[in-house]
């Protein structure tokens, strides 16, 4: 299904969820249906803040992409799961050492969620983890919210309630009990070459 794209045109006030103004939410579906693509966009065209739980991290364009962002002054904090983060494609570590503010999971059981907010104003969801296999080789769709219909709002709640029961004090040990039980962390990435 390459660039498949459903779109869902709202009428005004007639949908699952009210919505104040004709809103046009984005469906994707992959593999190669475009979820990475729109993630990636929405990291490029984020000014102030992009906030993200997630379950797994691997892929390099989307990497890229907080890359950028964060360079450009982008406020960047990412709640991810510590089993997904220990398996040896991960970029988490990577991450954490680059300096970016992310925290593994200390509370529920698991960190499957796999949603963003961008700006405050934009959100993304779905089944589809920050993966190369996500896009490349797994059945998985996305959902963009290009307006604030509510659901962002709620998404933005989730995620600040998320980040204070997740401890930073309990993520950077985690960090540091894995940085200290492993010789080389990055076992995948040759920085002469990437």
């Amino acid at each position: 299904m390459k660039g498949v794209v459903i779109r869902i045109a709202w009428v005004c006030g007639m949908a699952l969820h009210v919505v104040p103004a004709c809103a046009e939410n984005a469906v994707y579906f992959s593999p190669k249906g475009n979820c990475e693509g729109r993630i990636v966009e929405r990291m490029d065209a984020a000014e102030k803040t992009i906030d993200a739980a997630v379950y797994s991290i691997n892929n390099d364009k989307i990497v890229a992409a907080l890359e950028r962002a964060k360079a450009r002054g982008v406020r960047i904090r990412i709640l991810t799961d510590k089993t997904q983060a220990a398996g040896r494609s991960s970029k988490v570590p990577y991450l954490h050492d680059a300096g970016f503010n992310i925290r593994v999971h200390s509370r529920f059981r698991i960190e499957h969620n796999k949603f963003a907010i961008y700006d405050g104003a934009r959100a993304s969801t779905g089944s589809f983890n920050w993966t190369n296999p996500a896009e490349q080789k797994n059945s998985e769709n996305c959902i963009f919210f290009e307006l604030e219909d509510g659901s962002v709002e709620d998404y933005a709640a989730r995620f600040e309630y998320l980040w204070k029961e997740n401890q930073r004090q309990k993520s950077e040990a985690w960090f540091e009990n894995r940085a200290e039980s492993h010789e080389d962390p990055y076992p995948d990435i040759d920085p002469i070459t990437e």
